[in-house]
């Protein structure tokens, strides 16, 4: 749970200084939170495996933990994009209507379909654009789990060879 907690701050603190640096973010989720969260996985599930005593983890073990971790993250990182949008960047749900506008605008379908899809987008608020996040991210852990959980394993299961009952 904790390093969950330090997973989602990390999260936050790679939008905020996207946000320092004159780029703020324009969707609830995109490649600097992946790569926050892949990274952020990577650092604690070999932080995991190298506290345990004899530094032995299945990859079950590994998956569960990362997953677990990228839960916690996922909440916390939608609590901040709330505090974000909120706060920090009044802008912010009016540049992902944008964004993702521009992105149905682009894609397949006919214009009656579009224009149905984006009058959805436009009824989203703030806590609508804080929950596509935390849901991405949560969806997006169960890739940086698997990844590290096949990185950091140490041990494989034995295989027990079935009795034939003739």
């Amino acid at each position: 749970m904790r390093d969950g907690l330090y997973a989602g701050l990390i999260l936050s603190g790679a939008v905020l200084f996207c946000k320092l640096i004159y780029y703020p973010i324009y969707a609830p989720e995109n490649y600097v939170t992946d790569i926050a969260l892949l990274v952020s996985t990577l650092f604690f599930a070999y932080r995991y495996r190298n506290r345990l005593p004899e530094k032995r983890v299945f990859f079950k073990e590994l998956m569960l933990y990362g997953l677990l971790l990228g839960i916690v993250a996922a909440v916390v990182y939608g609590l901040f994009l709330l505090f974000y949008g909120g706060v920090v960047d009044k802008e912010f749900p009016a540049r992902c209507l944008e964004h993702f506008i521009a992105g149905e605008q682009r894609g397949a379908g006919t214009d009656q379909e579009k224009a149905a899809t984006i009058a959805v987008m436009r009824t989203y608020r703030l806590h609508t654009w804080a929950f596509i996040g935390a849901f991405r991210t949560a969806v997006m852990s169960i890739m940086t789990a698997f990844v590290s959980a096949l990185l950091f394993r140490t041990e494989k299961n034995i295989i027990k060879e079935k009795k034939n009952h003739s």
